[in-house]
């Protein structure tokens, strides 16, 4: 690792995937090398919370592409957490001050990009779905994705940025269902599991939709944050400032149009899912039977996450993580289904305080 200031610019330091990924950085063993600017809502509670860790808060949004431009164009490395998968004026700042760095500098610049599998749904509303399964070590079938998938114009955006500048080292991550209770300073709560918990408190009883056949991979997110370490550590050793010139980095780190990076360690289908949630709240007195149903097709949309719950509760999206394995990832938290009660317990003390 560097024996040199690092400087890194980090979104999504107060949002659950980030708030992880920062935690890991600060207890890094070369973090007292590491300068860390987040870009932040002006907010003099977080901004005191940064600062005494160290980190530099930079006050602005997603939208604000000065801002952001000019600190990417001052960091060596770039972590996209904030929206990065469905914010394209974000990512275009973030390219933008990379290249603006690396005409300046004739030296690499490296982007972290955090995307989802959403990009490889197929919106079959709770039916099974193919049998395709995405891997990363065959980036072809990445890029014969559709167009007009989820992210895919963010991901194009930032393969086609890598193609036109060779010094622009890019990686997407991209993570499917992510659980577990989050280890940063904020929030540290996910999106899916927890919707569909929130939802069977609300209507006190369990439900999915259509047949829960669908199947999505999970991944808990202390592992998907061991997942961001190494690559930024290799990514560091083969692109950062101390890299050797001569040095050539494993065939397995692999950027730009080929540097696509899952990162699963489950498999389930919705029904699994939430009749493991049925049955973790009927054995806490929560609802009256473990009995899993359907939500009516008109009831969806106001239970769930509004237009989006097809999407992210009712979709197929399989993938293999088989190209960070090769860099050294070994996933080894509990399971999504073993997590179900920790979260049921967060959610309901949450609601009694």
């Amino acid at each position: 690792m560097s024996s040199i200031k690092i400087n890194i610019f980090f979104t999504g330091a107060t949002g659950y995937i980030g708030g992880s990924i920062l935690n890991e950085l600060l207890k890094h063993p070369n973090a007292s090398n590491f300068n860390i600017t987040a870009l932040i809502r002006g907010d003099d509670e977080r901004i005191k919370k940064l600062t005494s860790h160290n980190i530099t808060p930079l006050i602005g949004s997603n939208d604000s592409f000065d801002i952001i431009e000019k600190a990417a164009s001052e960091s060596h490395i770039v972590i996209h957490t904030s929206n990065s998968a469905d914010d394209l004026p974000s990512t275009k700042a973030i390219i933008s001050g990379l290249n603006k760095r690396t005409k300046e500098t004739g030296k690499s610049a490296i982007y972290i990009h955090t995307s989802g599998t959403g990009v490889l749904t197929e919106d079959v509303r709770g039916k099974a779905g193919s049998d395709t399964v995405y891997s990363d070590l065959n980036p072809d079938q990445i890029n014969g994705l559709a167009d007009e998938q989820p992210h895919r114009e963010i991901d194009l955006f930032i393969i086609n940025s890598a193609d036109a500048n060779p010094l622009l080292k890019t990686v997407i991550v991209l993570p499917p269902l992510i659980y577990g209770i989050g280890a940063g300073l904020f929030n540290r709560t996910s999106v899916q599991l927890p919707c569909l918990i929130r939802a069977a408190l609300k209507r006190h009883k369990t439900e999915m939709i259509g047949q829960g056949q669908a199947t999505w991979n999970n991944v808990h997110v202390a592992d998907l944050s061991d997942a961001y370490i190494i690559l930024f550590n290799q990514l560091l050793a083969a692109y950062g400032p101390d890299a050797k010139a001569d040095a050539e980095p494993t065939p397995y780190l692999t950027t730009g149009r080929e540097g696509y990076y899952f990162a699963e360690n489950g498999k389930h289908s919705w029904q699994q899912l939430s009749e493991k949630i049925g049955e973790v709240l009927y054995k806490k007195g929560i609802v009256k039977s473990p009995e899993v149903t359907s939500f009516p097709d008109d009831e969806v949309e106001s239970s769930l996450w509004g237009k989006y719950s097809w999407y992210i509760l009712g979709s197929q999206s399989n993938s293999k993580a088989e190209r960070i394995r090769k860099l050294g990832w070994k996933p080894h938290r509990q399971n999504i289904f073993d997590s179900v009660e920790e979260q049921v317990d967060a959610l309901t003390n949450n609601i009694k305080d």
